[in-house]
């Protein structure tokens, strides 16, 4: 399937020393084609409510229009950490692919505004691989979890 599974997921990343718990979309919706993806436009237009930055949009505006760049296979909801506060967010992964390059959006935490790292996905579990290397962003433990399930989004 392009883009990945056609059924989005979440993941609860938990800390069992603390009272710290976020929710994470993960995946795409039915909705995410990459001709969707792609309309920038109309009032459909999937891209604008996806990631909010006006300079990334512009930037994939220019791309597809003057580089005619397409969409690389991969996309979707993927969680990122701050490397600074180490909290996570999830983010609209997304690469474009040129003739002479490509370009993958890149996320500043609004906290820190430090670039976020995307973390690997296990494909089979669907949740962020080895979670426990990474500090809980409120008590510091190495003691997070992620429990996922599935979700519809759109």
């Amino acid at each position: 399937v392009v883009g990945g599974d056609v059924m989005g997921s979440s993941c609860l990343i938990s800390c069992s020393e603390c009272f710290y718990m976020k929710e994470l979309k993960i995946g795409i919706g039915m909705m995410y084609s990459p001709e969707l993806l792609m309309d920038l436009d109309s009032e459909f237009a999937l891209l604008p409510d996806l990631i909010s930055s006006k300079e990334i949009l512009a930037d994939i505006r220019m791309l597809l229009e003057e580089k005619d760049a397409e969409i690389a296979d991969g996309y979707g909801h993927q969680v990122y950490r701050c490397p600074e506060c180490n909290d996570f967010f999830d983010q609209f992964y997304l690469r474009l692919e040129y003739e002479s390059g490509s370009y993958e959006v890149k996320y500043i935490c609004p906290e820190c505004g430090v670039s976020l790292e995307r973390l690997a996905l296990d494909v089979v579990e669907k949740k962020p691989v080895a979670l426990e290397k990474y500090p809980c962003p409120k008590c510091g433990n190495y003691s997070l979890q992620c429990s996922e399930g599935p979700i519809l989004w759109d």
